[in-house]
Parts: C-alpha cells; structure tokens; sequence
C-alpha cells in the first residue's frame, strides 16, 4: 500500500495538474449562456457532476410556471457534459422508463438498466406512477432495484424483470407548484429567477443565438475557460473516484453548524443533511487532485465545507418548509402585507376579530391588493390550486370560515389566515433564493400570475 502511495507521488510530479477552482469561477464560466441565476445554475452544475461519485448523487427540482427558463438552464448546462454520460427524457409513462437500452442477465432471468455515474435529465414533469416507482432510486436505497412489471405486448400478458444498477444524478424539470412531500424531501428545490435584469439578458442572448447560430456556436465553444472546464469534466469522471472522505473532527463541526441553522428539528432534515453533505463532496470533486492525500483518500477540505454552507444558505428556507422559492416569495410579498394593510386600515372591532383569529383576509381582498401593487390580475385558479395548498401544509397560513356573528362578513367565504413568525421562528428563514437585490421573489411571482 505504502510502495502504491509512493508511487502515487511520483506519477502526480510528472503531470501538469488542473489548477484549483472555485465556484465563482464556475459561475463565470456558466454565465456565457446564463444570466443571473447564479446560485440555481451552480446547484444544477454541482448535481450533475455528483454522478461522477460512487454513491453521493444529487437530486434537484427545478419548479417554476411556463416560460421562467427552467428547461433552458438545465439543457445549458448539461451541454457541458459527455453525450454518453446523460440519460435525458421529455417525458416517461410508468413502465416505458424501464424498456430502455439494457443488458439481459440469462441466469437471474432479468435486463438489467445500469444508471451508474449517470446524469438522469426530466425536461417535463414525470409521471407521478413513475416518481413513485423512481422513490427508492432517489434515495439511494439499494444499490440495485428490482422491478417486476406485466407486459401486454403480443397479445399475453408477461412478467418482465427489470433491474435499476447504480444510482444516477437526477434533474426534474416541472411547471406544477405543487410537490408530493415524498418528492420534495428527496431533491434540493429551486425556483428560476425572472428578475426584469435577467430577462433582458436573456431576450439579448437569444437574439444573438438566433440571429447567427453558427457563429454563436463557434464563439460559445472558442471560450478558453469553457473549454477548460468540459477537459475538467472529463478529467474527473476519469479519475473513478469511489468515495470522498470528510474528517471526523470535520463532520462533527458540520453537524454543529447545520443544527444551528434550525429551530426545531424535522424528520425531513435528515435527508436535508444528505443534500449538503452530498454538496461538500461534489465540491471536493471539483479539486479531486488537490484534495488527495498520500494514501490515496480523497478527502475534503475547510474551503469545500465553507462554500457548501454559503451555497445551501441560499436554499434553507424553502427546502425547509417544503417549498418552491417563488411560492415562499408570494407569501412574504403579498399574503402578509395584504393582511397587514387590512388589519390597519379596519375599525376597532374588526381588529378585534383578526386579533382573536376570528376573521382573517379573503381572496377578493387580496387579488385587490394584488392589483393595486402589480395592476395585473391575480391568477385565482393558480392561487387557489397550487400556491395556497403548498403555503398550508408548510404551515405558513391557515385556511377556515371566520368565525364572527357580524352581519356584514359572509360566513361561507373560507379566510385566509397568515401564520406571523416570531424572531425565534425566524431562525428557519435562509435567503430563500432571492437574488441580492431582492427582486427574484417579485419577479419570480410576475411570471406565475
């Protein structure tokens, strides 16, 4: 072991080795096809290269309505990778998913469809048969998984055996708000950003492609750091890295540190703890020749924990509750102001009322005060469907009849009731995506409605 470690030395001597790289530099290099997102396009980038790791592949969720650019990102960024590498599909009935290339096992009577180091792409929103069936994969559960599914094909009815192998990183792309808990827990959500900022660069980059596709392409691929960094891609996968190690003097201040980022403790945090370990390893990945140690062990370092944190801080809040970030941006942007300004401008005894939780605010009164913010309508059947149910089982609203014996309040109507965060509680808010400015969330929710 000694004599192959030593030898291990003299080899990486030998060999010009890639100079180290941050995040910020991987941003720069994904900013030439998109603009701002800067903190979505990282985790989309960072989940696809974890498929270069044995067993610590990401899941990401990209939830935004129509036309936010969700599609965009991830197809821009998975350019980057090898052809081979990626397993890409537009859409997937239950079953069809599994007839896929593979290879036939004689002696266990079953294909097997190897997913190992494999980046596994959704541009539409899966089948929820299909996500069901998916579940196990995701969670890293067995390393292979067993599927028997009937087969109708020539007019009988035959049991196929299929076996999932390996784990794959997974990209969904969805245009629905509203996530099954049992998705959401096992993938990092995020949100485009659709500030005014960014869709000006974009309508911008989009003419230039559009004007001169050749001459894009050549520019685009004539980028010396772009360039660089596909070598880089591929210099990692060719390195067959098994495992990355973090210390064990490293992962007790890691638990320290994400512990005190919550205020009470949930069943789903501990997946959450997966995403971010899983986040500190791709980042190690980045630099796997400079964070090899002389017996051979890739291990990470301060600098890959540091970044990790900064890049999951952006994303606590809404992961924490189960949210898309443009769905948690309506809540503070207009739910809760529109309750605030009807409590303030109401007399003493519908004060009173809202005070005892007795009354609360309609969604008459709140498309009202949507229009008078935006002077655009809100988008009832949305609001009602996808956000209110998302704010409700996050906890953040209540939903009830009022309950007041004054004559004027219809008693039919269902109130919305916002949940106000004390300073303690506020220990659960992150950044939430929301870009520096602050604008995200208002854009992000301009384009929902």
């Amino acid at each position: 072991m000694e004599n192959q470690a030593q030898q291990q030395r003299k080899d990486n001597e030998s060999v010009t080795l890639p100079k180290e790289i941050t995040l910020r530099e991987i941003t720069d290099v994904l900013s030439l096809t998109i603009k701002y997102d800067d903190d979505n396009k990282l985790i989309v980038f960072l989940c696809m290269l974890s498929a270069y790791t044995d067993k610590s592949q990401m899941n990401v969720s990209l939830n935004a309505p129509s036309a936010t650019g969700k599609t965009y990102l991830a197809t821009e960024i998975a350019r980057l990778f090898p052809d081979e590498d990626k397993v890409i599909r537009s859409g997937a009935s239950p079953t069809s998913f599994f007839y896929g290339p593979g290879e036939h096992d004689k002696e266990r009577g079953a294909k097997i469809v190897s997913l190992e180091r494999k980046i596994l792409l959704f541009y539409e929103q899966p089948n929820p048969a299909l996500q069901e069936k998916l579940r196990a994969l995701l969670s890293h559960d067995e390393r292979e998984i067993t599927h028997v599914l009937t087969n109708k094909s020539r007019g009988r009815n035959q049991a196929d055996k299929i076996i999932l192998r390996g784990f794959a990183a997974t990209v969904f792309c969805s245009a629905g708000m509203r996530l099954d808990e049992q998705e959401t827990t096992r993938a990092i959500l995020i949100s485009p950003e659709t500030t005014e900022l960014k869709i000006k660069q974009a309508i911008h980059l989009r003419a230039q492609r559009s004007a001169n596709e050749v001459k894009f392409t050549e520019w685009l691929e004539s980028n010396l750091e772009r360039a660089r960094l596909k070598k880089r891609i591929i210099a990692i996968r060719n390195e067959n890295v098994d495992e990355v190690i973090i210390t064990d003097t490293d992962i007790i201040a890691i638990e320290e540190r994400f512990l005190a980022m919550l205020h009470t403790v949930k069943p789903r945090n501990q997946r959450d703890i997966d995403h971010l370990l899983q986040l500190i390893k791709t980042i190690t990945l980045l630099n796997v020749w400079w964070r090899r140690q002389p017996d051979g062990r890739i291990v990470a370092d301060q600098v890959d924990i540091d970044q990790a944190f900064s890049l999951w801080e952006a994303f606590f809040e809404s992961q924490n509750l189960n949210l898309p970030p443009a769905v948690l941006s309506f809540y503070k942007k207009y739910i809760t102001p529109a309750y605030l300004s009807k409590y303030k401008s109401a007399d003493s005894v519908i004060r009173l009322a809202m005070d005892d939780d007795k009354i609360g605010l309609t969604s008459q009164e709140l498309g009202a005060y949507f229009m008078q913010e935006e002077n655009t309508a809100l988008n009832n059947d949305l609001l009602r469907k996808q956000i209110l149910p998302q704010l409700q089982a996050a906890g953040l609203i209540a939903i009830e009849k009022p309950k007041t014996n004054q004559n004027d309040i219809d008693k039919r109507t269902r109130h919305i009731f916002p949940k106000q965060l004390t300073d303690r509680d506020k220990k659960n808010i992150g950044i939430g995506g929301v870009d520096e400015d602050g604008l995200s969330g208002y854009e992000q929710l301009i384009a929902m409605l």
